[in-house]
């Protein structure tokens, strides 16, 4: 895995032991089997992690009770080679429900080979969020962020092939 923070986008790459079929659903509709479930932004336990796999379907935490916490849209759903979501989450970490003020992620998939897909990352339009961006690029960037998150992701990737 490589990963590279820039000014203003953090870039992961990995290559995933799967077709990549496998690896865009896992990363997708497959989400819930390996994000974690410290990172949630709601108030309760988060019990499930739901992404609808539709251009303007919901990314969302599910609590034990069932509220729905909402944390993205889908933007680009082109199974299975691109998948793009934005991140609609504020600077103090809550739910940001205008779209003017969250930033973009943007998955692709490649087939390295018929067991092998090359999965690159691009976190970008961190200024959307507004004075002090620069805190949601340093934390989704950070160890604990999209390049632990993508080792995690790689394994599920890996075991669902």
């Amino acid at each position: 895995m490589t990963q590279q923070t820039s000014d203003t986008q953090v870039h992961v790459e990995l290559t995933v032991e799967a077709p990549i079929d496998t690896a865009f659903d896992v990363f997708t509709t497959g989400m819930d089997s390996w994000w974690p479930r410290e990172h949630h932004i709601g108030a309760g336990p988060l019990a499930e992690v739901v992404v609808e796999p539709r251009v303007g379907g919901r990314l969302l935490g599910r609590e034990a009770d069932g509220t729905e916490c909402p944390w993205g849209r889908v933007l680009v759903w082109d199974r299975p080679g691109h998948f793009a979501f934005s991140w609609d989450i504020s600077l103090d970490w809550k739910y940001q429900p205008d779209p003017a003020l969250t930033s973009r992620v943007d998955v692709t998939f490649t087939p390295v080979d018929s067991t092998h897909t090359a999965v690159t990352l691009v976190h970008g339009d961190f200024g959307n969020h507004g004075e002090g961006w620069e805190s949601m690029r340093d934390a989704v960037g950070s160890p604990g962020g999209w390049p632990g998150l993508a080792d995690t992701y790689a394994r599920a990737a890996a075991a669902a092939a």
